[in-house]
């Protein structure tokens, strides 16, 4: 096993952007829950239309089915958040949440697909996959009893995990300089 260059090095990228934005939203209270879901219901459309763009504007890209699948399930789960905004806090909360559990077995089939290929990177994926699943918990036991407390944790939870996956995305696209020289 060996580091490999990754060609994808935006998907960790937008995640932890993601995980920054809603870090802040969380901690300042800027809006209530229905701006978060909206919040995530526009992430999920950006990484399902990423992931499309990817596999049918770029030549090159590799592992096209796995991003047509990719793409089309997140613009799934997008349109199911969407068409239940006017739904009950606790219907919108599993959805959120069941996205989050997608997201997570989807940096697990990311990691296989680099470990296949023989790249140690794919670690970095097999961490941010268990921080998103430990992120998919602390949500679940959060969004039972929101309060203002709760959420500055979650809020918290969230800053680190974008700050991980930055730094993921970082080593990512830094990987390709290595394997040149």
């Amino acid at each position: 096993m060996e580091i490999k260059s990754y060609e994808n090095p935006w998907i960790p990228t937008i995640k932890g952007v993601f995980f920054f934005l809603f870090g802040i939203m969380a901690i300042t209270q800027t809006g209530a829950f229905a701006t978060l879901s909206v919040f995530f219901d526009i992430l999920i459309f950006m990484i399902g239309i990423l992931f499309l763009a990817v596999a049918f504007l770029i030549k090159e890209a590799k592992n096209k089915s796995w991003l047509i699948i990719s793409g089309l399930t997140n613009l799934g789960f997008g349109i199911w958040l969407a068409s239940n905004f006017n739904g009950s806090i606790e219907y919108l909360s599993w959805i959120i949440i069941i996205w989050i559990i997608y997201s997570m077995i989807s940096d697990f089939i990311e990691a296989g697909i680099l470990f296949k290929a023989k790249n140690a990177l794919g670690a970095l994926f097999v961490i941010n996959g268990i921080i998103t699943l430990f992120f998919a918990y602390i949500t679940i036991n959060i969004f039972r009893d929101a309060t203002p407390q709760r959420l500055d944790f979650l809020g918290i939870m969230a800053l680190v995990i974008g700050l991980i996956s930055e730094l993921a995305a970082y080593l990512f696209s830094k990987a390709k300089d290595c394997t040149e020289d």
